[in-house]
């Protein structure tokens, strides 16, 4: 390796290390009272019952915070998951629930799984690429991501738990493509039953549809399609349904959990929110922090966490997406090439999905996060040797 060369990597986890130390490291500390501070669940639940849930039109709002971590400290003790919070499954809840058990802080879960994203993608790149300084350049693009160190702090809320879980859930699959394990199909399935009963089930449903596509494209095989998908979509659907096992105890059957199903797909379809007010309201909001809300009085509004970072990556995400995809087809199916070929039709599902639903910018974790290690793999492919 030459000096250049080195000097280059050199650079990069320099880089990476200063960017960690002030956009995650130093928010963090400067806010590590919100971390020790004792769970008073007395308090979280007067704010409740004084709540907008509770009384309608309540002059004394909570914070989807707070919600959640009354939710999931009920949860935890007992309660029926269904009586509080129900138009999400509980998985997510009841992480948040142990957590402020074992450590008395409900926001310790979100430094947890913060830091745990972290890792995850440092892992999947480095599997990926076989380079620590490519998954290094991964750690670097992670640590300017504003909604990201936003996401530790004002917590806990599910999306930086629901994210882990779809990024656990690439790493096994792509270790799955490389060895053909079987078994590694059984842990997929319990991986996609955990994301989909973090928040609403529609893109755990998204990631399934995508998973078989790839399969169907890779394999060029209905059968094959068939054999992998099935006791993945079992697996998950055990796994989700084992989530509600609270549910159960409390003396509901398997009907009366269907109907909660249906119950949750109805509330989100049918609310009264006007679907022509919010199409593909995420693309001004990244292009341009124009988010087109659907209360108030204004049409948009603009979000303080936005940063010049956002277009950036979502132009370069864009561009190395399609590198990939049509790219792959001029090229051997190397390991790298499948992998930005896989994560691309994630993207470019979520993507759809974003458009089509009232958004909101935490959302954008389950966009941006394989969007970085895309881009990384794309700088891998074209410039091997200095990362």
């Amino acid at each position: 390796m030459n000096r250049h060369i080195k000097a280059i990597r050199l650079m990069i986890i320099i880089m990476t290390v200063i960017s960690l130390l002030f956009n995650i490291i130093f928010p963090v500390i400067r806010n590590w009272s919100r971390f020790t501070e004792r769970f008073d669940p007395k308090l979280y639940e007067k704010k409740y019952n004084r709540s907008q849930y509770v009384i309608p039109q309540s002059k004394n709002p909570i914070s989807d915070e707070e919600l959640l971590s009354h939710a999931g400290y009920q949860y935890v003790k007992g309660l029926n998951p269904v009586l509080i919070n129900s138009d999400h499954p509980p998985l997510g809840k009841y992480i948040i629930g142990w957590f402020t058990i074992l450590f008395k802080n409900n926001r310790v879960v979100s430094l947890f799984f913060g830091f745990a994203n972290l890792l995850i993608i440092f892992i999947l790149v480095n599997y990926l690429t076989k380079s620590r300084t490519a998954a290094t350049v991964a750690l670097l693009f992670m640590s300017l991501d504003t909604m990201f160190v936003d996401q530790i702090i004002y917590s806990p809320i599910l999306d930086i738990i629901q994210v882990f879980f779809l990024l656990v859930f690439f790493l096994v699959y792509f270790v799955w493509r490389q060895t053909k394990k079987t078994w590694l199909t059984l842990i997929l399935g319990i991986i996609l039953g955990c994301f989909g009963s973090i928040k609403i089930y529609f893109p755990a449903l998204l990631l399934l549809t995508v998973t078989g596509l790839a399969v169907l494209i890779e394999q060029k095989n209905v059968g094959m399609l068939i054999k992998t998908i099935t006791p993945i979509f079992v697996l998950a659907f055990l796994t989700y349904t084992l989530t509600y096992w609270s549910f159960f105890v409390h003396g509901n059957n398997l009907r009366s959990f269907l109907g909660t199903q249906k119950w949750i797909f109805l509330f989100w379809k049918n609310n009264s929110i006007d679907r022509s007010r919010i199409f593909a309201n995420v693309l001004p909001l990244i292009l341009f922090n124009r988010w087109r809300v659907w209360w108030g009085n204004q049409p948009y509004i603009s979000f303080e966490r936005w940063s010049i970072g956002w277009p950036i990556f979502f132009l370069m995400g864009v561009r190395s997406s399609l590198y990939f995809l049509i790219k792959r087809q001029k090229t051997r199916f190397t390991h790298l090439f499948e992998a930005g070929s896989y994560l691309s039709l994630w993207e470019g599902g979520y993507l759809v999905y974003a458009c089509c639903i009232p958004f909101s910018p935490r959302y954008l974790m389950l966009l941006f996060f394989p969007l970085y290690i895309i881009i990384t793999l794309s700088i891998k492919a074209k410039f091997p040797k200095y990362v």
